[in-house]
C-alpha cells in the first residue's frame, strides 16, 4: 500500500509544488484511488508510475479550486486511456455539478460510467475494489471532509499446524481454502474461516482535506497507520494571518498526533511562503517540538510505503 503525492501546495502552485492531489495504491489490486485533484494533476500523473487507465475512484474533499479544478482533465485522460469500466466520483454535490457542466460545455462524452456519490449523502462506508472508504466530517470555511481508507484484499495463509494435527493432508482443497472457499473433505466441510488467517493486518490511512480542527479525526484515528493532514502555516504565522482561513498549523496537528500516539504523521498543503530553499524548516521544527513519532513532510513526487504488520499462525 503506497501513498503518492502529486501536489503538496496550498491555494496555488509554485515552481516546486503543485496543488492538492494524493494517490493511494494497493499491491493486491490494480485499481487505485485519487484524493483531491487540483489543477495540473493530469500532468503530474505523467511523472508517476500510476496509470489513468487504472484510476477507479476519485474522492474530492471540498469545493475549493485547488482541490478540484483538475478533475475534468483527469477524467478526460481516463477516457483517452481507453477505460470502459466504471469510475466512482465521491465529492460534494457542487463539484459533481461542476464536472457535468464542464463535460456538457466542452462536448466531452465518456465511454465509461461515472458513478457519483455526493458526500452530503454518504452515511456509511463504501466498498470499492481493493479498499473500503469512510468519510470524516472536518471544519473549514466551506464543508470539508477527510477519507479513511482501509485495504480489503489481503491474501490468506493456512493454519498448517492445525491441518496437520487433524490429519488433513495437502491437496487441491488447500488452494480453495486459501481463496476463501469452504470445501468438502472426507465427508465433512472445511471452512476457510477456521483454517486460514489474513497474511497481515489491514492497513489504514486517513487523508484529510482542509481542516482547522484536527480533534474531529479522533474517533477515527485509533486504527490508522498513517495520517495525512494539512499544515498550511506555522502557529506564529497563522496567528498573524488570522484563524478565519480555516486551516491548521503544524503545532496543532503535531499535538493531536502525539496525544493519540500516532505512528506516522505526514504533513502537506504548505503555503507558498514556505516553498523556498529551507522554507519548510520552520514547519518541521514546530512539528517536531510536539510530535515524537515518525514525521514526514510531503513533497511532489514523494511515494510513501505503508509497511505490513504480519500475522503469525
Amino acid at each position: 500500500m503506497d501513498l503518492h503525492f502529486f501536489g503538496t501546495s496550498s491555494g496555488c502552485p509554485s515552481k516546486t509544488r503543485n496543488v492538492s492531489a494524493t494517490g493511494v495504491s494497493f499491491e493486491r489490486c490494480k485499481s487505485w484511488l485519487l484524493v483531491d485533484c487540483g489543477e495540473g494533476t493530469q500532468h503530474q500523473l505523467l511523472h508517476s508510475t500510476l496509470s489513468p487507465y487504472r484510476l477507479g475512484v476519485v474522492a474530492v474533499s471540498h469545493v475549493h479550486g485547488d482541490h478540484c479544478y483538475g478533475l475534468p482533465g483527469v477524467l478526460a485522460a481516463i477516457q483517452m486511456s481507453g477505460r470502459k469500466e466504471p469510475v466512482a466520483l465521491v465529492a460534494p454535490q457542487k463539484v459533481i455539478e461542476f464536472v457535468r457542466c464542464t463535460f456538457e460545455l466542452t462536448d466531452l462524452q465518456l465511454a465509461f460510467n461515472l458513478v457519483c456519490h455526493p458526500l452530503e449523502e454518504v452515511q456509511q462506508a463504501i466498498n470499492f475494489e481493493g479498499f473500503m472508504l469512510e468519510v470524516i466530517t472536518l471544519k473549514h470555511r466551506v464543508p470539508s471532509y477527510g477519507f479513511k481508507i482501509t485495504e480489503t484484499v489481503i491474501p490468506n495463509k493456512l493454519h498448517l499446524d492445525k491441518l496437520n494435527r487433524q490429519g488433513i493432508k495437502s491437496g487441491s482443497h488447500y488452494n480453495c481454502l486459501q481463496k476463501g472457499q469452504d470445501v468438502e473433505y472426507e465427508n465433512h466441510v472445511l471452512t476457510a474461516k477456521e483454517y486460514t488467517y489474513p497474511s497481515w493486518q489491514p492497513r489504514t490511512v486517513i487523508v484529510c482535506g482542509d481542516n482547522e480542527k484536527p480533534s474531529l479525526i479522533a474517533p477515527w484515528i485509533k486504527e490508522a497507520d498513517t495520517l495525512v493532514h494539512e499544515a498550511t502555516f506555522t502557529s506564529k504565522d497563522l496567528s498573524k494571518i488570522g484563524y478565519h482561513t480555516g486551516h491548521s498549523d503544524a503545532a496543532r496537528v503535531a499535538q493531536f498526533a502525539e496525544m493519540h500516539a500516532l505512528n506516522h504523521l505526514i504533513l502537506t498543503h504548505f503555503s507558498v511562503r514556505y516553498h523556498g530553499e529551507n522554507g519548510l524548516a520552520s514547519i518541521e521544527h514546530e512539528a517536531k517540538r510536539y510530535y515524537s513519532g515518525h514525521l514526514t513532510l510531503a513533497y511532489d513526487g514523494l511515494v510513501v510505503n505503508i509497511p505490513k504488520q504480519l500475522n503469525k499462525q
